[in-house]
């Protein structure tokens, strides 16, 4: 844990660089990083890490997922790229090109394969979707049985998972989510 980190005096905005020389001291008494293992009523196991020390990382969202013939990894700082590792024959990278995703993901995929979409695009169409919903006045679930928004009920249960993972350190014992 770093107790002790330095920041620009003057207003920096997170989209831009600061050159700025003159530092003041800030105190830190959060934590700088946290692991989370998870361990779902089907016998799998997950783990996720979060830094907010991790150097060169501005806004990184990573995942990987290890199953037992395959894993897959996705970089939101690559976010047109899947990788695809399997055991028996050669890792392969998937390239987004709407002429070969689902009607669904197509429709969320607004520029021809070649060109990169990302973090931005991502966020044009959560907004769309859900401005598209409260001028209908109705929100209808997608195949999966769920909003392509984040809900209260969202919320609610992310709350609850950070709750656990609290009270799964204060007594260092696993904690059930219902």
């Amino acid at each position: 844990m770093h107790s002790i980190r330095r920041k620009p005096k003057n207003q920096a905005s997170t989209f831009t660089s600061s050159n700025e020389k003159e530092r003041e001291n800030v105190y830190i008494d959060t934590e700088d990083c946290g692991s989370v293992l998870i361990h779902f009523e089907d016998e799998t196991h997950g783990v996720f890490t979060v830094s907010q020390v991790s150097a060169g990382r501005k806004n990184r969202l990573y995942f990987e997922i290890a199953a037992d013939t395959a894993t897959i990894a996705w970089d939101q700082e690559d976010p047109n790229r899947l990788w695809v590792g399997k055991r028996d024959e050669p890792n392969r990278e998937i390239v987004r090109d709407p002429s070969i995703l689902s009607p669904q993901a197509a429709a969320l995929s607004h520029y021809p394969g070649g060109h990169q979409e990302g973090w931005p695009d991502g966020l044009k169409n959560l907004f769309l979707e859900f401005y598209a919903a409260v001028s209908e006045r109705k929100a209808e679930k997608t195949e999966t049985g769920h909003f392509s928004f984040a809900t209260i009920e969202d919320g609610h249960q992310l709350m609850k998972l950070v709750e656990a993972i609290l009270e799964s350190h204060r007594s260092q014992k696993w904690v059930s989510i219902s």
